[in-house]
């Protein structure tokens, strides 16, 4: 694809003005909109100056690159302007004259490669030189289909590389590319062999490989946001730097690697198994500790949906038997199916310790992780039932995140003050054989000990489950709180607290399901099913990728993947926030008035035949009516959000429904006689309007200059 179909005459501008980079951004983001390439101003304003925020998109000789990617536009172009010198706080602190002004479509990766031209050509001499003497839209075209780019693909040198290195900016469009350039530009000129793996918004370009990055005199990692580390914590020369700096300065930093400046990565590897000693350490253990939660938490959750799953086939095969007393096993299919999610089901425990464990220090936590995870789920062999004549026999999520903790802490004393005493030459022993086997042991009978104290709090907290199991009016208190905390953050750190607790509530239950649970999922489903609800019924405040993207929702929203609204969310978190919390609120409420539980912790309509309602003693109809009175609670809720989105939408957006629709509100109002609404007086209105616009434009534009 060549260049010129990512420009346009329309929208290339020569000779302008501006005091301010924000006041040239708002004319840019109004002339994208006025030609037709964009939708809602606004947004496209706010995108580029929050772009700009995260530090300027200045590159230096004379040129600025303002890029953004949303929703909002409809076609992936490059505007151009030239415009006189103005302050854009640049990197080289100098006036820029060039703006080229990235604007895509969030969906449209078509253009990445036109990107990647781009930026050579802006590390070109030879065309930055000749923009002086552009004049006309057609001399750009020219410019760029003549000039070519000096910096070729360097040849493959079969993992033999000087240096290897990865870019990556906050939106990965420009900087990721244009660092990229640099360092390539810059190695060629030096007579060094370079791979850079871009990680841009298409995903990664150019993998590097093991052999790469072990056979490299030196790693330059200028990334500006968060990638994964794994495959760099063994090399020790790794300079950390932005992909400003590399712009500004490539050769300081390649001149960095080359006199060995780097350094080895601090922290360990998830994948290291504990041979990175350095990265045993109690840093920041507090905040890692709550990331090693949610990752246990995530590693746990495909056995619970299995297991949950498993056991909701069961009963729907034992249907014929729901007065039975064994209902779900009656039918040998379902004991079958019953027993196989069982078996799942009840490893939730040792997989939450054994992955918080392996979150802190690797894979040399897991089998203590996972001993003491069976512990806590009461899985160890006493002649008695009981510890110590303790009144509870499992510690459940209490214990494994007690044990989880221990053992990782013991884990870091032990290659901190034992392991890295030893001789090197001991290592692979200690770490293969004496760490797994004396670690655990020794993790093994202290936690023994530390379990007692959480089997009392494990206790105390299914007895107070009890107080709300028994209490109608406090399950309906308890019903809000938590229809609040799952819409709050839509799989975050207070939607998954919420998770945890009903998710804990299941193992204390006995199996036999609790209110917490069930408004816990009735209130997760609320979130995209509101959405998609408004989607498809207020059509006209979203846009025609919001409404296709919502039809996704409902598939989320009926298998309770509460994340399926983040993205609208994200987008527009003032309107979608509110609304889902207060429509989650209203299900988790309704749920528990109407007596529900839920033995199942996910899998949303799929597991319905595990509901009840006890308002009704009879199983036929705990089962009937509860799975009726659950789905009208979840409707209600959905029902609701979906009408707080519209309301909250036309609170804080009046102006999106267009400027005819506006015309035709104010017109309204007036009492004119003549009706307006024929096919050709609404051309005119709409001709009026839009040359008001303009002309409006041009006085704002006078007052600017």
């Amino acid at each position: 694809m060549k260049i010129e179909s990512f420009l346009n005459k329309k929208i290339c501008y020569f000779d302008l003005e501006f005091k301010t980079k924000k006041d040239a951004l708002e004319y840019f983001a109004t002339k994208l909109v006025d030609e037709g390439f964009g939708e809602n101003k606004n947004k496209l304003l706010d995108a580029a100056l929050k772009r700009e925020e995260e530090f300027s998109t200045g590159i230096g000789s004379e040129v600025a690159v303002p890029h953004i990617r949303i929703p909002e536009m409809k076609t992936s172009v490059l505007l151009f302007a030239k415009v006189k010198p103005m302050n854009w706080e640049s990197i080289d602190n100098k006036d820029i004259k060039y703006v080229f002004f990235i604007a895509l479509n969030d969906r449209d990766n078509v253009h990445i490669e036109i990107l990647s031209e781009l930026s050579r050509n802006l590390m070109n001499e030879e065309f930055l030189s000749n923009l002086s003497k552009i004049s006309s839209f057609n001399k750009l075209v020219n410019l760029f289909n003549s000039v070519q780019p000096i910096v070729e693909d360097i040849e493959d040198y079969k993992g033999n590389y000087d240096l290897v290195a990865i870019t990556a900016c906050p939106t990965g469009i420009a900087h990721t590319y244009m660092a990229a350039e640099q360092l390539k530009k810059k190695a060629l000129e030096m007579g060094l062999k370079i791979k850079i793996e871009t990680q841009g918004t298409e995903g990664p370009r150019n993998i590097l490989t093991e052999d790469e990055i072990k056979n490299s005199k030196g790693v330059l990692l200028a990334i500006d946001r968060a990638i994964d580390l794994d495959r760099f914590f063994n090399h020790s020369n790794i300079i950390e730097t932005t992909t400003r700096k590399v712009i500004k300065n490539p050769e300081l930093e390649i001149n960095n690697i080359l006199e060995k400046k780097g350094k080895k990565l601090k922290g360990s590897s998830s994948n290291d198994g504990g041979e990175n000693l350095a990265g045993f350490n109690f840093d920041n253990f507090g905040k890692r500790t709550f990331k090693a939660l949610l990752t246990g938490i995530s590693y746990m959750l495909p056995f619970v949906i299995f297991g949950g799953i498993m056991i909701a086939i069961a009963f729907i095969i034992d249907i014929p038997n729901a007065g039975d007393k064994n209902f779900g096993t009656v039918n040998d299919v379902a004991y079958w199916f019953k027993t196989l999610g069982g078996i799942s089901f009840n490893m939730m425990v040792p997989m939450l310790g054994a992955y918080i464990t392996y979150a802190l220090v690797g894979k040399v936590g897991l089998l203590p992780g996972f001993i003491t995870g069976f512990m806590a789920a009461g899985s160890f062999l006493f002649r008695d039932e009981g510890w110590f004549g303790t009144p509870a026999s499992s510690s459940g999520f209490f214990g494994a995140i007690g044990g989880g903790i221990l053992s990782a802490a013991l884990i870091i004393l032990m290659m901190k003050y034992i392991v890295s005493k030893m001789p090197k030459s001991l290592n692979g022993i200690m770490q293969i054989l004496i760490v797994p086997f004396l670690g655990t042991l020794i993790i093994v009978s202290l936690f023994w000990i530390i379990n007692i104290p959480l089997l009392y709090l494990n206790l105390g907290f299914s007895l107070f489950l009890d107080i709300f199991q028994g209490n109608n009016n406090l399950a309906i208190i308890l019903g809000l709180i938590v229809g609040i905390m799952m819409a709050s953050d839509m799989g975050g750190p207070i939607n998954k607290a919420a998770y945890v607790f009903a998710t804990a509530t299941i193992s204390e239950s006995g199996g036999e399901g609790t209110y917490v649970m069930a408004s816990v999922m009735a209130a997760g489903m609320v979130p995209p099913l509101g959405i998609a609800i408004s989607t498809a019924f207020s059509r006209n405040i979203w846009t025609k990728e919001e409404r296709e993207a919502g039809l996704a929702n409902w598939i989320m929203g009926i298998s309770f993947i509460t994340e399926g609204a983040i993205p609208f969310a994200a987008k527009n978190p003032k309107v979608i926030i509110p609304s889902s919390m207060i429509g989650a609120a209203t299900a988790g409420m309704i749920s528990a008035a109407f007596g529900i539980t839920l033995a199942a912790p996910h899998g949303g309509i799929f597991v319905f035949a595990l509901v009840k309602s006890t308002l009704f003693t009879e199983p036929g109809l705990s089962i009937g009516l509860g799975i009726l009175f659950y789905s009208i609670s979840i409707i209600i809720g959905s029902l609701v959000s979906a009408v707080m989105i519209y309301l909250l939408t036309k609170l804080f957006d009046k102006n999106k429904k267009g400027i005819g629709i506006n015309y035709r509100i104010k017109n309204k109002k007036s009492n004119h006689s003549k009706k307006t609404d024929s096919k050709a007086n609404m051309i005119k209105i709409l001709k009026n309007k839009i040359k008001f616009m303009q002309i409006r434009d041009k006085i704002k534009l006078c007052f600017i200059q």
